[in-house]
């Protein structure tokens, strides 16, 4: 993963070549059916967050591509049914089972939403079946899966950020909100987010350095907030629709595992 160019789990991951395979066929390999959507079930991750709750296979959607040709970024895109009834949002997880760290981010939603439209790029070492967790303010759980075709391994694949420029953030904002009304926002920070599992070209491992954690707040209080692990992309990038009700000062800041931070201001005007 990351810029390395060997790692303990790459052995055999190597690019290849698609085989020619009629579509049906291949469709039906690549998108798990209702029988088959319980990768979540063998997740030792996820059957701890789950417990003895429910979980409800209906409500949630995931968009991945079919075949990822570069699994060291793929970018997914999980949001709610309109008429799924879920009620409010609170936290999401993601998880990728056969990465050497199944999580890759977990979401948490102050207040919740009520409608979640969440995008984000992550790592894929190889093709598997990536699982998203839902949770909702009244306790219930909602998952979905979807699986992906990896062609290149992301644990091989070159550096995503530039070192001269590590740890500066990018956000975009709607020039005015709505109070009350989803409002698309994108944040990214450059960040090779080195997994401290592959080898480079000397035979040493690089130590682990990636962003820890990530939180939005307005005028003091949180709207989201996020732990990644290894698995997220390199330059971590989230597009997410908040909900804000006033006007005031939006503050972004990323943590690295070594401490370093990197912070980012917005001014919310209210139309």
């Amino acid at each position: 993963m990351s810029n390395l160019t060997q790692s303990p789990y790459c052995d055999g991951l190597r690019r290849r070549r698609l085989l020619k395979a009629a579509g049906a066929g291949l469709v039906g390999w690549l998108v798990p059916n209702a029988a088959s959507a319980q990768v979540w079930k063998q997740v030792e991750a996820i059957r701890q967050i789950a417990g003895t709750a429910a979980v409800v296979n209906d409500g949630l959607d995931m968009s991945l591509p079919l075949v990822a040709e570069d699994g060291s970024s793929v970018p997914v895109t999980i949001q709610t049914r309109s008429d799924a009834g879920m009620g409010r949002i609170v936290k999401l997880d993601l998880f990728a089972p056969k990465n050497p760290t199944a999580e890759i981010a977990a979401f948490e939603f102050t207040g919740g939403l009520e409608a979640l439209k969440l995008s984000t790029r992550i790592r894929l070492s190889e093709s598997q079946t990536v699982v998203a967790l839902a949770r909702t303010e009244d306790g219930r759980l909602w998952v979905t899966e979807r699986a992906v075709r990896v062609t290149t391994s992301g644990c091989v694949a070159p550096a995503g950020s530039d070192p001269e420029n590590e740890m500066k953030a990018r956000v975009r904002l709607p020039k005015a909100w709505k109070s009350g009304t989803p409002a698309e926002v994108l944040t990214m920070i450059s960040h090779p987010m080195v997994t401290g599992l592959a080898k480079d070209t000397a035979g040493n491992t690089q130590e682990q350095r990636i962003i820890e954690s990530f939180q939005a707040t307005l005028n003091g209080e949180s709207l989201v907030s996020a732990r990644y692990f290894r698995s997220m992309a390199a330059n971590p990038y989230l597009k997410v629709d908040l909900v804000v009700h006033q006007p005031g000062e939006l503050r972004f800041e990323w943590v690295e595992n070594t401490g370093k931070t990197a912070e980012h201001t917005e001014r919310v005007t209210i139309a």
